[in-house]
């Protein structure tokens, strides 16, 4: 008879909350400077579109394109070894995070991102190649999309660091590692000003002729593959201007340190937060299971506009800490799970009182109850970083952008223990090829589930 432990994880969780509570402070702060903005689209641009205006154009003027498979798998590829590399740049000394967001409001630059990795105030993009080697030479002739990424992370962070890096790894499982020093950031943030005004203009005119030719031309763009794009007749970009920009090396320390850690955790499983809480689609992953082809969606601009915005108003106001005291409180590691912490002060009068913190943006129309798996969430990052406390904050964009936030206090030990055994539930799953003791996922997760044999779909169809 198959086991039914569906939700198990969340209502544990739920068993193991001390004390909840709102914190009409912090929802205070966040609500006011909502109030005061207005989400005109596109209102921000993001560092990808930056990097290749004319995909830019095509995706927000074309909408959903269904991906041809050979582009899905290569997308799905490069995206495993990304998650994998977590553990490998967590074990860096000065580790503050992974995918940072960065804004470059405080610049007067409508532009966003997500850095992949952070060291104290570092920022390290990480690209996965098929060459056998890397030189300088090719970061501007073959790998100009990547390097322009990592200058325009460094030049809106704000708390830049003049050394910053690109990090490539290979078919070969070899690291390349590049030192990128900054030395001329004015010429830098005047390229992400024309290149937002030339996009906005494209846009505004039904006109791509302005822009530069993609990046992805000739390597596997969905848009020219369908026809839809005229990137034959756009120009290539003027690479000198960022070229004269900075100073690269080759860091053979960084290289030789990511190149141990790697030789050393090569075998390890590449579980992530979510995966406890959505046990199902990592069994079905890491066994390789095959997907229902996806497609490429316009961005969710409402939605990715308000987190942005909120995310840079902590950042920048009394609540926010900087990459160094991120890279303190990441310094404590009870569980074997990997994961994108956030922290905020809680008092700002106290501190210690850094805490970690989810923010959520809701379509619900009621705000009392908040889903379980926010709960879930918050409480795997609070077990893993050995804090009893966190912050979950809930933004409602039908009420008017009302803001909740919601100070929980957990029972740690237990939390604790019911992460570790969930861990090895997940395990043994993988291990012997059977899903039935793991939790189903929850019901929203199932019926957008990509895989063709979902065990969750299939149990529930049994019953």
């Amino acid at each position: 008879m198959v086991k039914n432990n569906n939700m198990d994880i969340l209502k544990a969780v739920k068993n193991s909350i001390l004390l909840e509570s709102r914190n009409s402070y912090i929802s205070k702060i966040l609500y006011e400077k909502l109030s005061n903005k207005n989400f005109e689209i596109p209102d921000y641009l993001y560092v990808t579109e930056i990097i290749n205006p004319a995909y830019s154009y095509y995706s927000r003027k074309v909408g959903e394109i269904e991906m041809p498979p050979e582009i899905l798998s290569r997308m799905k590829g490069g995206e495993s070894i990304h998650f994998m590399a977590r553990q490998w740049f967590e074990q860096l000394p000065g580790f503050s995070g992974f995918e940072e967001i960065m804004n470059g409001s405080h610049l007067n630059l409508n532009v966003i991102g997500r850095a992949d990795f952070m060291i104290n105030n570092s920022i390290i993009e990480f690209k996965t190649k098929s060459s056998e080697s890397i030189n300088i030479d090719d970061l501007f002739n073959i790998y100009r999309s990547d390097l322009e990424q990592l200058l325009f992370y460094s030049v809106i962070n704000k708390n830049p660091d003049r050394d910053n890096y690109l990090i490539f790894y290979s078919s070969s499982s070899k690291f390349y590692a590049f030192k990128i020093e900054i030395i001329d950031s004015k010429a830098i943030i005047n390229t992400v000003r024309n290149r937002i005004s030339i996009i906005k203009q494209s846009l505004s005119n039904d006109d791509p002729s302005i822009l530069p030719r993609c990046s992805y031309y000739n390597y596997g763009c969905v848009f020219q593959k369908k026809n839809i794009c005229t990137c034959d007749t756009l120009p290539q970009k003027d690479e000198e201007i960022l070229k004269n920009a900075i100073s690269v090396h080759e860091d053979n320390v960084m290289k030789d340190n990511l190149q141990k850690i790697y030789e050393n955790n090569n075998d390890k499983e590449d579980l992530r937060y979510f995966d406890l809480i959505y046990p199902r689609k990592y069994y079905h992953r890491m066994r390789g299971d095959s997907e229902e082809a996806g497609t490429i969606s316009t961005f969710n601009y409402d939605r990715k506009n308000i987190t942005f915005f909120i995310l840079d108003t902590i950042e920048k106001s009394i609540l926010g800490i900087d990459g160094s005291e991120r890279a303190r409180k990441n310094e404590t590691s009870m569980l074997d799970l990997y994961g994108n912490d956030k922290y905020i002060i809680k008092n700002i009068y106290d501190e210690n009182s850094i805490v970690p913190f989810i923010l959520k943006v809701n379509n619900s129309k009621y705000a009392n109850n908040i889903p379980e798996t926010y709960y879930s969430e918050l409480a795997i990052i609070c077990g893993r970083r050995n804090i009893k406390e966190g912050i979950i904050i809930v933004i409602y964009p039908k009420l008017d952008n009302e803001v909740v936030s919601y100070d929980i206090t957990f029972d740690l030990s237990r939390i604790i223990d019911i992460c570790k055994n969930k861990i090895n539930d997940i395990k043994n799953a993988v291990k012997n090829g059977n899903p039935e003791n793991l939790d189903l996922c929850p019901a929203f997760v199932i019926n957008s589930c990509n895989f063709k044999h979902c065990s969750c779909k299939l149990e529930i169809m049994k019953k």
